[in-house]
């Protein structure tokens, strides 16, 4: 319901770096002419429902950034700092520890009940 609220005709662009790569849920949110990024997931081996993917002249692209150049990588960065600066783009803290904490941080990625990054601060 919130992706369909924000774009109502869909989302140009859907990139889901988790590796679960759940294109059934993914695709009907899809507009006429996204593109899908996969960027995660070496394992995983998702069920895609090409009839929906197709008939909104979808594409499915790969990224790996291991095949980055150390000069697209410095202009991304780049540009990325530049955004964070500026407010455009914000970063999502999804929980904050101090680093006697470490293990404890350690154990809550593990449990999986962390949504965005983990910061140790000294």
């Amino acid at each position: 319901p919130q992706v369909q609220r924000a774009a109502p005709r869909g989302g140009d662009v859907w990139g889901d770096a988790s590796g679960d790569d759940d294109f059934e849920k993914a695709v009907p949110l899809l507009a006429h002419g996204a593109r899908v990024i996969v960027m995660a997931g070496m394992q995983s081996s998702p069920r895609v429902p090409i009839n929906q993917l197709y008939t909104r002249d979808a594409s499915v692209l790969g990224f790996a950034i291991s095949t980055a150049s150390a000069a697209d990588l410095a202009e991304a960065a780049k540009v990325i700092n530049q955004m964070l600066a500026t407010g455009r783009l914000k970063g999502r803290v999804g929980a904050t520890f101090h680093l006697a904490e470490a293990a404890d941080a350690h154990r809550a990625l593990e449990a999986g009940g962390v949504y965005g990054r983990l910061l140790i601060v000294p």
